[in-house]
């Protein structure tokens, strides 16, 4: 299985989450907001500095920073 931070895919890219890093606030945040193992989650689009960055997940559109998205592992 090939495995990435979410950060380093493009926007039209799609990956399944594997595991979200971390501990504490910022991960059950994580899991609040859909990003889940096993929830697939697509790059929409990113700011023009590459931060943040806008994914669909769940139904939703949601903005992380690079810092948050770098914790988020996928594969595709």
């Amino acid at each position: 299985m090939n495995t990435t931070e979410l950060t380093r895919l493009q926007p039209g890219q799609k990956g399944r989450i594997v595991k979200v890093d971390g501990e504490g606030d910022l991960r059950d945040r994580l899991a609040a907001l859909g990003f889940r193992a096993g929830a697939t989650v697509g790059v929409l689009y990113s700011a023009l500095m590459g931060d943040p960055r806008t994914y669909f997940i769940c139904g939703s559109q949601i903005s992380l920073r690079k810092n948050e998205a770098s914790r988020i592992i996928v594969s595709q």
